[in-house]
């Protein structure tokens, strides 16, 4: 990796981290991310269903710039595909941040299912990131 690509990924977090404030937000965007860029590439289905999941569950975000919102999370899509060990790591521990809430918890882990689903094929990389997050959560990870 180059020392531009991590201190692109260092950036983007960085701007996440203080514009991003409600938890759950950050950990749905986070999981979401995750799975949408596990092939490689952010598609834009991909970014269509995130913006979905906002508008469908916005009763439960604090108030959403959802332009805004999008934008960091394509730059968080980003910044996972230039530092992916820091990257997951990084959203993980932005996902395990609900799971004291069990409501949350799951919100999370539909997210991401939606997200396994948004491109109408299943990776081997998205079934593994399923169960990072769901052991993040610490919950079980639905059957397929």
């Amino acid at each position: 990796m180059s020392l531009e690509s991590e201190s692109y990924a260092l950036l983007s977090w960085k701007r996440f981290d203080e514009e991003v404030t409600d938890e759950l937000l950050r950990a749905v965007t986070s999981a979401f991310a995750l799975i949408a860029v596990a092939d490689g590439d952010l598609a834009a289905a991909e970014d269509s269903q995130f913006l979905t999941v906002l508008r469908d569950h916005q009763d439960v975000f604090a108030p959403l710039d959802l332009d805004l919102v999008d934008l960091l999370f394509r730059d968080i899509c980003g910044a996972i595909l230039g530092d992916p060990a820091a990257g997951r790591k990084h959203a993980l521990k932005e996902v395990a941040a609900v799971k004291g809430n069990a409501v949350h918890a799951e919100l999370v882990r539909a997210a991401a299912e939606i997200a396994v689903a948004a491109d109408q094929r299943v990776l081997a990389a998205e079934t593994q990131l399923m169960q990072d997050i769901c052991k993040a959560l610490n919950l079980s990870q639905r059957p397929a």
